[in-house]
C-alpha cells in the first residue's frame, strides 16, 4: 500500500458516517475530564482502555486520537482563570497565562491560547507526516547523550522563570533534583532515602507531586471568602476580547513557529514530555524578547503562546518514536502503548507498511481533535471568561475529594494520596512566601532523565563505544545550550529587580536546610548506596539552602531599626501561620492521611467533609443534619468510584484490622 493510498483511508476513517461522532465525543470528553483540576485526562483514558476491548481497531484509533488531542488545550484554561493547571503539561501556561487573567484580560489569555494550540497541533502534526518516511534515521542519533544535553537544556528555562530571588530559585531547582533522586540508583538498583518503605523505593511519582503543589496548594488559597467576587469585577478590562487574542498569536508568528518546532522536536525524543517542550518554549520565548522580558510572568502573551504551541505541536512530535521504536514520547504515549497491546497492533515496520493506513487514522483523528478542541475553545471565550467571576472557594470541597479520590487511580497505592498532600502543603507555603515552585517541578521533571542519561554517558564514554566531540547532534545541542545561557543570563541582568525579604523567608531557608542537611548526611554515612551524582546535588541543596538562609538573616539584619523584626525563635515559628481562611483546608490535608490510616479512606472522607461544613456553619443541629448527609453523600460516591469504577483493593484501616478479630 503507498502513502497517498494510506492517507486517503485514514482520511475515510475519520469523517465517515458515523465514524466521525468517535473522535467528536472523545474530544468533547477529553475537554470536559481536562478542564475539572485534578481529574485530568489519566482516569478517562484507563476507563476508555477497560470499555473499548471488544472495538475493532479503526474506532479504538479514533478514540485515543482524540483523547490525546482533546486533553492538552482545556487544562490551561484552569490555569488561565484559577492558576490550577488542569493537566501536568499546562504547567507552564501558569506563568504568564493566569497574571492575564487577574488583568481583566480572561478573553484574551483563551482565545490566544486556542489559536496557538491549533496552530502547534497543525505544525506537529505536519511535520509529522513530512518526516514519517525518513524518521528511524533521525531517532537513531538521539542516544543517552543527546538526551542528557537536552535535559540539561530544559534546565537553563529555570534562568527565565521570574523570581523575586536568584537564590531561591536555585535554592528550589536542587531540591527538585534532590526529589527526582529519591528512589531507586538507575544504574546500580540501591535504595537511596527511600527510609525502609517499600513505596518510596520507585520515587515520588510526577503526577501526584503535581497535584499536590499546583491543585492542592491552590485549592487551599480558593478559601478566600468574599475578595474574590470584587477583585474580579475590579479586574475587569474593556480591551479584553476574543479577537484580540487571536489576532495576537498571529501577530507572533515567528515566536508560535519557532516554539511550534520546539514542541515538536521535544515530542519526538522519548520520555521526554510536553512538560518539558513547554518550559524550554517559555525560556526561548524569554531569551528572544527583543524589548525588555521583564513583563515576563507578569501577563506577557508571549509567555503563553510560548508554551501553548509547543505543548500541542509535541502531541504530533510523540507519535514518531511511539509509532516507529515502541517508545512513549510522552505521557500520553504510554497509553497508547498499552492500546496498541491490547488490539495486536506492532509499532515499528509492521505500522509503517501493512498497517499505515491504521497509522493515518490515528494521526488524522489527532489533529481532528487538536482543531476541534481550539475551534469550540474560542467559540465559548466568552462564556468560560466569565468563571472568573466563579464563587471558587464553595467549590473547594468538592475539587479537592476529587483530586483526592482520583490520584488514587495513577497506581492504586495510598502512598500517592500521601505524597500529593505532602507536596500539596509544601506548594502552599511555597505559593505564599514567595518561593518559586516552577524550578522546582522543571527540575524533578527533568532528574531521572538526566541521571539515567548520565550513568550510560559515562559508561560509554568509559568503555569508548562513543566520543562526544564526534557526534554532530550533541555538538548543535551543547552550542544551543551555550547561546541560551547567554542570552538569558544578560536578559536577567537587564530585568534585576530588589528583592523584598521577610522573616519567613528565614524560617523557611532553615527548614530547607535542615532537610537537605540531613539528606546529605545520610548520604554520605551511606556512601555505598549513592553515586557521586546523588552526593554532589544533595551536598550543592545543603550550600545553597544554607546560602539562602545566610542571604536572608544578613538583610533581615541589615535592614533600619523601624523596618526590623524581631528574629526570636518565637517570631520565626509566628511567621509560618497561615492566615485565618486558610487553616481549615490546611488543617484537614494535615489530618487527612492519619484518618485515612486509622479508619480507611471511605470513612476518612466522610468525617472530614462533615467536618468542613459544620466549622464553616453556625453548628446547629440542622447545621449538623445536613453536614451529615453531604459526608454519607461523598462516602458513597467515594466507594462507588473506588471499588465499582477504579476497581481499587485499599487498605480498610487499622481501627478495622483490631476490631474485627472480636467482631468475628
Amino acid at each position: 500500500m503507498n502513502w497517498l493510498d494510506a492517507f486517503a483511508i485514514g482520511l475515510a476513517n475519520v469523517f465517515s458516517w458515523p465514524g466521525i461522532l468517535i473522535p467528536m465525543a472523545g474530544t468533547l470528553l477529553a475537554m470536559v475530564s481536562s478542564f475539572l483540576p485534578g481529574i485530568g485526562n489519566t482516569s478517562l483514558v484507563v476507563l476508555a482502555m477497560v470499555v473499548t476491548m471488544t472495538w475493532d481497531v479503526e474506532s479504538v484509533l479514533l478514540l485515543f486520537g482524540a483523547l490525546t488531542g482533546g486533553a492538552t488545550f482545556m487544562g490551561s484554561i484552569t490555569a488561565i482563570l484559577f492558576n490550577i493547571p488542569g493537566s501536568v503539561a499546562s504547567t507552564p501556561a501558569l506563568l504568564d497565562g493566569y497574571p492575564l487573567g487577574q488583568r481583566g484580560l480572561p478573553k484574551t489569555a483563551i482565545a490566544c491560547a486556542a489559536t496557538a494550540s491549533a496552530v502547534g497541533s497543525l505544525f506537529g502534526v505536519l511535520v509529522l507526516l513530512a518526516v514519517l518516511p525518513a524518521m528511524q534515521p533521525l531517532l537513531l542519533a538521539f542516544g543517552p547523550l543527546e538526551k542528557l544535553l537536552i535535559g540539561v537544556w530544559g534546565l537553563t528555562a529555570i534562568i527565565a522563570v521570574p523570581s523575586s530571588s536568584a537564590l531561591k530559585s536555585a535554592a528550589m531547582a536542587a531540591l527538585g533534583l534532590l526529589a527526582a533522586l529519591v528512589g531507586s540508583d538507575p544504574a546500580s538498583g540501591l535504595p537511596r532515602w527511600d527510609f525502609g518503605m517499600l513505596e518510596l523505593s520507585k520515587g515520588f511519582g510526577i503526577v501526584p507531586v503535581m497535584l499536590g503543589i499546583f491543585t492542592f496548594s491552590e485549592l487551599i488559597e480558593w478559601m478566600r471568602s468574599y475578595r474574590l467576587e470584587a477583585a474580579a469585577t475590579k479586574a475587569a478590562n474593556p480591551q479584553d476580547s476574543t479577537r484580540r487574542g487571536v489576532r495576537l498569536v498571529f501577530q507572533h508568528l515567528g515566536l508560535t513557529l519557532r516554539s511550534s518546532t520546539i514542541g515538536t522536536l521535544i515530542g519526538m525524543i522519548p520520555g521526554v514530555g510536553g512538560t518539558v517542550a513547554g518550559f524550554i518554549a517559555y525560556g526561548h520565548a524569554v531569551q528572544s524578547a527583543k524589548d525588555d522580558n521583564a513583563s515576563f510572568g507578569k501577563g506577557d502573551i508571549r509567555g503563553l503562546i510560548a508554551p501553548e504551541a509547543a505543548v500541542d505541536a509535541k502531541d504530533g512530535g510523540s507519535l514518531l518514536p511511539a509509532l516507529a521504536f515502541g517508545l512513549p514520547g510522552s505521557e500520553a504515549g504510554v497509553v497508547l502503548l498499552a492500546v496498541f497491546a491490547i488490539h495486536g497492533l506492532t509499532p515499528g515496520m509492521p505500522m509503517l507498511t501493512t498497517g499505515l493506513s491504521l497509522t493515518f487514522t490515528l494521526i488524522l483523528a489527532l489533529l481532528f481533535s487538536n482543531l476541534l478542541t481550539s475551534v469550540v475553545g474560542v467559540a465559548l471565550t466568552p462564556w468560560l471568561a466569565r468563571l472568573k467571576n466563579l464563587r471558587i472557594e464553595r467549590i473547594a470541597l468538592p475539587a479537592m475529594v476529587i483530586s483526592l479520590v482520583t490520584v488514587l487511580q495513577i497506581d492504586g497505592q495510598l502512598f500517592d494520596l500521601y505524597t500529593a498532600i505532602g507536596f500539596g502543603i509544601a506548594g502552599y507555603f511555597w505559593r505564599s512566601y514567595d518561593w518559586p515552585r516552577v524550578p522546582f517541578v522543571i527540575a524533578l521533571v527533568l532528574g531521572n532523565l538526566i541521571e539515567t542519561n548520565l550513568a550510560l554517558t559515562s559508561q560509554l564514554v568509559e568503555f569508548g563505544r562513543i566520543v562526544p566531540y564526534q557526534r554532530m547532534a550533541s555538538l548543535i545541542i551543547f552550542a544551543v545550550i551555550i547561546a541560551s545561557l547567554v542570552w538569558m543570563l544578560a536578559s536577567k541582568a537587564k530585568a534585576a529587580q530588589p528583592v523584598a525579604l521577610q522573616p519567613v523567608d528565614l524560617s523557611l531557608g532553615l527548614i530547607f536546610s535542615f532537610l537537605a542537611g540531613g539528606l546529605f548526611l545520610i548520604a554520605l554515612t551511606h556512601a555505598g548506596n549513592y553515586s557521586s551524582y546523588a552526593l554532589a546535588v544533595s551536598g550543592l541543596a545543603l550550600v545553597l539552602g544554607l546560602s539562602t538562609t545566610a542571604h536572608v538573616g544578613l538583610k533581615l539584619l541589615l535592614l533600619p531599626s523601624g523596618k526590623k523584626a524581631p528574629l526570636s525563635l518565637a517570631g520565626l515559628v509566628q511567621s509560618l501561620k497561615p492566615v485565618t481562611a486558610h487553616r481549615l483546608p490546611l488543617t484537614i490535608l494535615c489530618l487527612l492521611p492519619f484518618l485515612v490510616w486509622i479508619v480507611g479512606l471511605v470513612l476518612a472522607i466522610a468525617l472530614t467533609t462533615l467536618a468542613w461544613h459544620v466549622v464553616r456553619s453556625d453548628r446547629s443541629g440542622r447545621a449538623w443534619s445536613v453536614a451529615a448527609l453531604i459526608g454519607a453523600g461523598y462516602a458513597l460516591a467515594t466507594h462507588y468510584f473506588v471499588n465499582d469504577v477504579a476497581n481499587l483493593i485499599l487498605p480498610s484501616g487499622r481501627i478495622w484490622s483490631l476490631i474485627m478479630p472480636f467482631w468475628r
